[in-house]
C-alpha cells in the first residue's frame, strides 16, 4: 500500500467512529456553491459577493451543529429532520408519493398506522431512545418543505423594504438579508443530506436485516461516504463547477412533487452504493462518477428551489400595504444606540 493509499485507509478508519452526518462540512458548502452559481442572473446582487457566498455555504453547516449539542428538546425536534427511511414507509401503509403533504397529518397517519395494524409496525423501544427520535422513519421531506417556505417569505420581506427603500428601516432590511442568508443555509443542509443515498434508507449505517447480496454490515460505511470518499477523489468545488448543469425546474407554488422526485432519484441509488462498496469501485473512477453525480443532483436541486423560491416571492401592492400596517413603524426615527454605562 503506498502512502497515499495508507493516508487515506487512515482517514477512513477515524471517520467511522464519527457520527453519520450525510456529507461533512466541505461537501455541504460545496452543493451550497454549486447551487448558488445556478441562480438567475436577475437574482439579488448580494448573494454574488464572496462574503455573503462563503456565509451562506458557512450556514449550511448548522443544523448538524445543532446535532452536537447535548439537548434531548434539540435532537428530538431536529434529528428526524435530517433523513427519510424511505424503505420503512410501507409498515405504515404509506410511501413516498402517498404521505401527506403536512409534518404532524403524517405523524397522525403512522399513530394510526400502529394503533391499527401493530402486526405489522416494527417494534419501538423507548426505554433506548430518551429523546424519542427512532419511532418514526424521518422527516426531511417536510425540514426541505418547511425551509423552501421560510425562505419564500425571508425573501418577500427583503423586496417589501427595498421597495419601501426607507431610510428609518435600513436595520430592518439588514437583519431581512441576514435571514435570507440564514434560510438559504439551512435549507442546503437538508437538501444536500438528501443527494446522499445513505440519508434516504434503513440501511443507512450498513445494510440491516436480510442480506442475499452480502452488502457491508460496517457501521463505519456511513461516514466514509460523508467525507472519506469526498477526500479521496479530491471532489472539491472547483472540480465540479465546470460540468454542472442546471436543468432542474420546481413548481415554485407547491414544491411536493419536485422533492418526492429528487428523493427518488436517491433512494434508487442505495443499493448501487452498496455494490461499488462491494465490488470495491467505490475508490476508483466509478465510485467517483457515482459520487460526483450525488453532489451535482444535490447542487441542481437546490439552485432550482433557491431560484423558485426568489422567483415566487415578487410582493404586490397589497403584501407591502400590510407589511407597513401590521409592521407600525409610521413616524419612528432610527433607533440610536444603547446610552454608555456609567
Amino acid at each position: 500500500m503506498n502512502l497515499r493509499h495508507r493516508a487515506v485507509a487512515a482517514a477512513l478508519t477515524a471517520l467511522a467512529g464519527a457520527p453519520a452526518l450525510a456529507w461533512d462540512a466541505p461537501g455541504h458548502r460545496l452543493i451550497t456553491l454549486l447551487a448558488l452559481d445556478g441562480m438567475p442572473a436577475e437574482a439579488p446582487s448580494f448573494l454574488r459577493d464572496a462574503e455573503t457566498r462563503a456565509m451562506i455555504a458557512s450556514q449550511s453547516c448548522e443544523p448538524d451543529r445543532w446535532r452536537g449539542t447535548p439537548s434531548n428538546y434539540l435532537r428530538h425536534e431536529n434529528e428526524m429532520d435530517h433523513y427519510l427511511d424511505v424503505d420503512d414507509l410501507s409498515q405504515f401503509g404509506l410511501t413516498l408519493r402517498t404521505m401527506p403533504r403536512l409534518r404532524y397529518e403524517c405523524v397522525k397517519a403512522m399513530v394510526n398506522a400502529k394503533r391499527d395494524h401493530p402486526e405489522r409496525v416494527e417494534a419501538y423501544d423507548a426505554s433506548k431512545d430518551p429523546a424519542a427520535t427512532r419511532e418514526w422513519p424521518g422527516m426531511v421531506v417536510y425540514s426541505i418543505q418547511e425551509n423552501y417556505a421560510k425562505l419564500q417569505a425571508s425573501f418577500r420581506t427583503l423586496a417589501i423594504l427595498e421597495k419601501l427603500a426607507d431610510p428609518a428601516r435600513t436595520a430592518q432590511q439588514a437583519q431581512a438579508r441576514a435571514n435570507v442568508v440564514y434560510h438559504m443555509g439551512v435549507l442546503s443542509h437538508f437538501v444536500g443530506d438528501s443527494s446522499q443515498p445513505l440519508h434516504t434508507t434503513r440501511h443507512h449505517h450498513g445494510w440491516v436485516g436480510e442480506n442475499p447480496n452480502g452488502y457491508t454490515t460496517d457501521r463505519g460505511f456511513h461516514a466514509k461516504i460523508d467525507g472519506g470518499v469526498i477526500a479521496h477523489h479530491a471532489l472539491t468545488y472547483d472540480a465540479l463547477r465546470g460540468g454542472m448543469k442546471y436543468a432542474i425546474k420546481v413548481n415554485a407554488s407547491d414544491t411536493w412533487d419536485d422533492v418526492a422526485a429528487y428523493l427518488e432519484r436517491s433512494f434508487a441509488k442505495v443499493e448501487p452504493l452498496y455494490q461499488l462498496e462491494k465490488t470495491g469501485d467505490l475508490m476508483t473512477d466509478a465510485g467517483k462518477a457515482f459520487i460526483t453525480e450525488r453532489l451535482a443532483d444535490g447542487g441542481a436541486m437546490l439552485a432550482a428551489l433557491y431560484s423558485a423560491a426568489w422567483a415566487s416571492s415578487k410582493p404586490t401592492e397589497k403584501d407591502v400595504s400590510d407589511f407597513v400596517f401590521y409592521d407600525k413603524l409610521e413616524g419612528a426615527t432610527v433607533i440610536p444606540p444603547r446610552p454608555a454605562v456609567k
